[in-house]
């Protein structure tokens, strides 16, 4: 069997037998796979403290590709990430974090960079994940790098002909019933983002209220680079608890990741 060797980062464990353990890495070269570690459970285990959720080790391995799991040959920590022992809160967001990755990486599937992305995200996770408003930016990057950015568009992500906007408008009383429109948002989770408030009803697209203010709060935070930029936002708990709602949905939706998931960092991280 050829031996291989990549950096790798545990993202679940499953414990077979009284002694064995089965742990999914996400890996430098090699995508997602599972490796067994024989003995891992028993007080001498040589893999013993070499690796852990959220940390990044050296993984060698025997390649079973073509016979079925591989099996862990040694493994030596590189990065512990220690704060995610003691920081319940930065521990919940990289949590989160690790479960949309391990949901969304296709398993002996290569993509060049998103293993540099999970690291570079759980290394912010340690300064800024007990923050709520570092899940919102996190969701926001991490639906551009899988190529589905969230759709803020003014104009929503599907509109009415002139024509039905104009029936609209007349329907509900003009030019005031016009400007009311105008400044009225819905969050369709499977259109990607915004659309218009009359499209919505017209064609019975299940979507969400968001105020202008929470749109307003998600396109800053959309368009910047670092959570840094973010923590120095001024804002209100109502609008941050509107944007939860809509990427919760939207998260559920396009990665088809369990809408509790991202509930509960959340409650954790409030708490």
């Amino acid at each position: 069997m050829p031996i291989l060797k990549t950096p790798a980062i545990p993202l679940y464990f499953t414990n077979v037998l009284n002694t064995s353990r089965i742990v999914t890495w996400l890996t430098t070269h090699y995508g997602k796979l599972s490796t067994i570690i024989k003995g891992d459970l028993r007080k001498n285990s040589l893999f013993r403290g070499q690796y852990d959720l959220f940390s990044t080790s050296e993984l060698v391995f025997y390649d079973r590709t073509d016979k079925g799991i591989h099996i862990a040959k040694e493994c030596s920590m590189l990065h512990a990430r220690p704060i995610f022992r003691t920081d319940w809160k930065a521990c919940a967001a990289a949590g989160y974090i690790s479960a949309l990755f391990a949901k969304t990486t296709l398993r002996h599937g290569h993509e060049p960079g998103r293993f540099g992305f999970f690291e570079e995200m759980l290394s912010l996770a340690e300064t800024y994940g007990h923050c709520a408003p570092f899940l919102v930016w996190f969701d926001l990057q991490f639906a551009e790098f899988m190529g589905q950015e969230v759709c803020l568009d003014d104009g929503g992500c599907g509109e009415m002909p002139a024509g039905e906007r104009a029936e609209v408008g007349e329907h509900r009383g003009g030019e005031g019933a016009e400007k009311s429109e105008r400044q009225s948002y819905r969050f369709a989770p499977d259109h990607g983002g915004l659309v218009e408030p009359g499209y919505a009803s017209k064609h019975r697209i299940p979507a969400i209220p968001i105020a202008p203010e929470a749109v307003d709060l998600l396109k800053a935070w959309q368009n910047t680079s670092t959570p840094s930029g973010v923590m120095a936002t001024q804002f209100k708990i109502t609008h941050l608890k509107q944007i939860e709602r809509v990427l919760e949905s939207f998260v559920s939706w396009q990665f088809d990741l369990p809408p509790h998931v991202r509930k509960k960092a959340v409650e954790t991280i409030r708490s």
